[in-house]
């Protein structure tokens, strides 16, 4: 399997295209959003309302006092008239004159100061046809005779005292109060809206091909490094289950978050080291089943054709001195039996030997794994090698298996950049180090041995070796491995 299938490359753009899709889309979702409710509140009642309020605060107070003297002050009212249409939208001209009736109010803006009998006292713009004292009949103006009726009523409610007309106007009637708080007249209003309908629209869309592209490229930006980091979590567990898929557990899943990424790697980390616990005692089992096979084998085949040697060799002895050609036909079929022994020996090592150690010895097959394991777990290591030469295979087994166990422990838990690997041969040693520069611990403060450490030293025990363990807090941690070796032994 390619480690290129996990590079996760479509991932990756495809979690960046996302985000960026979603940045601009909320981005002109939320102007469309602001737009259709500023829309929305100038055809409200509420935009309506919020103006007899505001008549009522600012502009009432400074024209009850001319409207309650005897008679009313009509150049007072006036004079305030004009202080707040200086300040609004009321910009309307004379009104024209109408030929049958009375006339309309205009459509730009106008304000009209009216006493409890309706009588128009002043008004702004000085409106043709709406003469001072001349009776105003609010009924030519859709919907505005029920707001001066409710004002004179003396309601107050400012919701009842203005509307929206069909035409895009704002009528309002804002009540009046005498010395004996008793309405002594009313304000009308009216405002003439703009459409904004079309403005929003051109500004979204300016807004829109101005902010899209910022908007794109801060969303790619986020986008990137968000989808960058979780494709780089992402490949560190596909590169560990790799390494699982092919029996190396000396590559765990790093990853030290709280999210369900973090856990979900926690998990598959503790189930690698129960599923190694599983496979290692399986394989002692095997290799239990396989020494039995090889005792069965050795007995029923290589031990069978050793003593029909030992009886031919005998045969030949005896007969050496009397019967040269009977001597020397016995010994011919002993070397029969000797290579046929030979050959049935050949074939049991064969089956015993490690696919690791196959066709290599250990200094090459360490340095083999050491450089896949510092691919895997992203750690540096080097292999040292002094005076190789030929050693026991049942050596060369155990020490390969205590190589793989420590660098296991290094990847797992000792934070380490870098390893070194030593096998020292002696003329009667063989001496395995694995050494690293990671956090370390004290070994006062361990309970006990871990099942890897307990591991590497009955293997050794069974050659009669050792294993030593130095390490403290800050200092790395160094594993020595020690086992005699048979004079001039060899495979």
């Amino acid at each position: 399997m390619k480690t290129g299938i996990f590079s996760l490359r479509r991932l990756r753009w495809k979690l960046t295209f996302s985000y960026t899709l979603v940045t601009v889309v909320a981005l002109l979702a939320l102007e469309l959003l602001l737009a259709s409710a500023l829309v929305v509140f100038t055809r409200s009642e509420l935009l309506p309302a919020l103006i007899v309020q505001q008549l009522k605060d600012n502009v009432a107070p400074d024209l009850e006092p001319p409207l309650t003297q005897t008679p009313p002050d009509t150049e007072g009212l006036r004079e305030g008239l004009l202080a707040f249409a200086g300040q609004s939208d009321v910009r309307g001209a004379d009104g024209p004159e109408m030929e049958d009736g009375p006339p309309f109010l205009p459509d730009e803006g106008s304000l009209l100061v009216l006493d409890d009998e309706r009588r128009v006292l002043t008004s702004v713009p000085e409106l043709e046809g709406f003469t001072q004292g001349q009776s105003f009949d609010a009924g030519r103006t859709t919907g505005l005779d029920p707001l001066v009726s409710a004002a004179l009523g003396g309601e107050e409610n400012s919701g009842r005292l203005s509307t929206n007309t069909p035409e895009g106007r704002v009528l309002t009637v804002t009540p009046l109060e005498g010395e004996d708080g008793r309405v002594a007249g009313v304000l009308v209003g009216t405002f003439r809206l703009p459409n904004l309908t079309g403005p929003l629209l051109v500004a979204v869309g300016l807004s829109a091909v101005a902010l899209t592209v910022p908007a794109a490229l801060l969303g790619t930006v986020f986008g990137f490094v968000t989808a960058w980091g979780l494709t780089r979590r992402l490949q560190r567990l596909a590169r560990a289950a790799q390494s699982w898929s092919r029996g190396d557990f000396s590559v765990v899943a790093k990853d030290r978050s709280k999210d369900e990424l973090g856990q979900l790697s926690r998990e598959l980390n503790s189930m690698a080291a129960r599923l190694e616990g599983l496979i290692q005692a399986r394989g002692e089992l095997a290799a239990l089943e396989t020494r039995n096979r090889f005792a069965r084998d050795l007995h029923d085949s290589v031990k069978q054709q050793v003593f029909a040697t030992s009886l031919q060799v005998a045969a030949a002895r005896a007969l050496i001195s009397r019967d040269t050609d009977a001597a020397e036909a016995h010994l011919a079929q002993a070397d029969g039996l000797v290579r046929e022994a030979q050959k049935e020996l050949n074939v049991l090592i064969h089956q015993m030997r490690p696919p690791a150690l196959e066709g290599k010895g250990l200094a090459a097959a360490l340095r083999d794994y050491a450089a896949e394991w510092s691919r895997q777990s992203e750690i540096r290591a080097e292999v040292r090698v002094s005076g190789e030469r030929e050693t026991p295979l049942e050596i060369e087994q155990a020490l390969f298996r205590v190589a793989q166990e420590a660098l296991a422990n290094v990847a797992k838990h000792s934070e380490a950049e870098h390893a070194d690997v030593d096998l020292v041969y002696a003329p009667d040693t063989l001496t395995l180090r694995v050494a690293d520069d990671g956090r370390g611990f004290d070994p006062a403060k361990t309970t006990g041995d871990g099942f890897g450490l307990r591991s590497m030293r009955e293997r050794l025990l069974k050659l009669g070796g050792r294993v030593g363990v130095e390490s403290k807090p800050g200092g790395g941690t160094r594993v020595t491995c020690v086992c005699p070796l048979e004079a001039g032994g060899g495979r």
